[in-house]
């Protein structure tokens, strides 16, 4: 009798443990998200991907990927950054790069949005300018 009390007690503990972790998964943004990046000069299409152990890279509007980092920062919350974005220019022309960090907040398995200070800086190192940039997106995978 004492075995099926324990027994019971465990499933009991068991069911209230996978009740809390499907109420609130937490944060996680592995895998790959489209959406938009949204800049002083109006949204422009973008990817963002990450991956397990803190590693992330965003695809922009001009096709260039770099590779940045994320770590978790609260239970649906999370930290983005990336250094040297390359710019180009009409003629295809590297000219610029760009820094950026971002707090990010994940609604649910599949929405995120995030906001943060961006660096523009020409290819010498001269900083242009500093604003605020906020990313949507959507996960696809």
């Amino acid at each position: 009798m004492r075995i099926l009390q324990a027994v019971a007690v465990i499933v009991v503990a068991l069911l209230a443990l996978a009740g809390v972790s499907a109420a609130n998964p937490g944060c996680t943004p592995v895998g790959v998200w489209d959406g938009e990046v949204h800049l002083s000069d109006g949204p422009h299409p973008t990817r963002l991907e990450f991956r397990s152990g803190g590693v992330s890279y965003i695809t922009n509007h001009q096709g260039t990927t770099t590779k940045g980092s994320w770590r978790p920062t609260g239970p649906d919350t999370f930290r983005f950054s990336f250094r040297g974005e390359k710019v180009y220019d009409e003629n295809g022309d590297y000219f610029a790069y760009v820094d950026f960090d971002q707090d990010a907040v994940q609604s649910g398995p599949d929405n995120l949005t995030s906001s943060g200070p961006s660096s523009f800086y020409l290819e010498d190192g001269t900083l242009v300018g500093t604003s605020i940039i906020q990313f949507v997106v959507t996960r696809t995978s």
